[in-house]
């Protein structure tokens, strides 16, 4: 097989505690081409630095910029695979074969760009977790909106993306990787792999957990697209999508806000709704937001289903690449 060169961006600043497991998940991937790491540090003030001294494989500056869009943009600039991946400093890939699993999609089939597993969600505790549904489907800008978001700390993608559409927009405040994608969605295909390749950390200082323009970002990026004649005339959302849509980010920002009374409010009136449609109600049942019931009642596990292994980086012996 052809293996394309592969660049991981890992914006960092102040995650010293989990960086070195970072970029281990990494360094010990079985991948059969180099793997260039480029950590976009923003001046951290904690032990960052001195993790990132002691990997010479990994490139890496320690500068103050301004945030997770700013630091992202310099890696790209600086990376030089023909596969890309931004990785966060608090996230880790779960498994040896991640990428060559989440890659080996692109081989074969030229039209393909992005390529994603799917996540497990680890407590703070470092213990509990819990695992996103393994899914295998294409990725449209309508399905990125209505079914499921890439999960970045899971996706690879072409540079022929970066040439398209260009970097992060530092105009969306929060999800500007979510709006990466459906920006690049207008133009190239994606696609959903079903394996749990990454671990999304949970922790009480991590940049979506204490941000509240999460819902604000997301509407921007839907009416610049559509404002823009580039993007606007390739995909729009129809006005029972943008009701139902709007619905939807309603719910997500009352659950995220742990607004429980507003929030069962917001559920059962979009419920009793007659625009509700089938794929809200799918929608719901998959963020565990309404009782599985009738066809969901039990969901049978997928064959690629197994516990993850927190711990593999951490073997005895395990290679770490001299080079990369």
């Amino acid at each position: 097989m052809n293996w394309p060169s592969v660049s991981v961006v890992i914006p960092s600043y102040n995650q010293g505690r989990f960086i070195e497991r970072t970029l281990l998940s990494i360094l010990r991937q079985d991948y059969p081409r180099p793997i260039e790491i480029i950590v976009s540090d923003g001046l951290s003030s904690d032990d960052t630095l001195a993790v990132l001294n002691r990997y010479p494989q990994v490139t890496w500056w320690s500068k103050k910029d301004n945030g997770f869009v700013d630091a992202v943009n310099k890696g790209f600039h600086e990376a030089t695979g023909e596969v890309l991946a931004i990785q966060s400093s608090d996230d880790f890939y779960l498994r040896p074969d991640a990428f060559r699993l989440s890659i080996e999609p692109l081989l074969g089939e030229p039209d393909l760009a992005i390529s994603s597993g799917c996540d497990v969600y680890l407590q703070s505790d470092g213990v509990k977790f819990s695992c996103s549904q393994l899914d295998a489907h294409d990725i449209t800008p309508l399905s990125l909106l209505m079914r499921r978001v890439i999960p970045q700390h899971c996706a690879f993608f072409r540079r022929a993306i970066l040439d398209r559409v260009g970097g992060l927009r530092s105009c969306i405040h929060e999800g500007a990787e979510i709006d990466f994608w459906y920006r690049a969605l207008h133009y190239f295909a994606g696609r959903l792999v079903p394996y749990h390749t990454a671990a999304y950390q949970l922790h009480d200082q991590q940049r979506t957990r204490t941000s509240d323009k999460w819902y604000e970002s997301q509407v921007r990026m839907v009416e610049t697209c559509e404002a823009d004649p580039k993007y606007g005339r390739r995909f729009k959302l129809t006005n029972a999508d943008k009701r139902d849509l709007y619905a939807r980010w309603q719910i997500l920002s009352e659950q995220r806000a742990g607004n429980t009374a507003s929030l069962s409010d917001l559920i059962d009136r979009l419920m009793e709704s007659p625009e509700c449609t089938s794929e809200t109600i799918d929608f719901l049942v998959l963020q565990g937001l309404i009782p599985r019931t009738g066809q969901y009642a039990v969901r049978r596990r997928h064959p690629n289903h197994r516990a993850p292994d927190f711990n593999w980086y951490q073997q005895v012996g395990g290679d770490v690449r001299a080079v990369a």
